[in-house]
């Protein structure tokens, strides 16, 4: 779940920043790697689950609290660095 969680979250981020605010105003391409790249991550890691004889999808509750975790910490991380690129300019 954190893999569909985080992709979805990447596929969004990615259409705003190809279809709307690709200036550096926003800085959202951040946004977008942080996404992707958890994207990859959770990939592998069900790839890996898969050699093991698990399943590709983990399709738990903790998993897709886990996946909003991510997502909200990528977020939150994107909107400080914001506040602090504009203190920056105003400064």
């Amino acid at each position: 779940m954190c893999l569909i969680i985080t992709a979805c979250a990447a596929a969004i981020t990615a259409a705003l920043y190809f279809t709307k605010y690709s200036d550096e105003k926003y800085n959202l391409l951040m946004l977008v790697l942080m996404y992707l790249s958890a994207s990859l991550m959770w990939s592998v890691d069900g790839i890996f689950s898969v050699i093991g004889g698990e399943s590709f999808f983990d399709m738990s509750a903790n998993d897709a609290l886990l996946g909003l975790l991510v997502v909200v910490a990528g977020a939150a991380l994107w909107a400080v660095t914001l506040i602090i690129n504009k203190v920056k300019k105003q400064a």
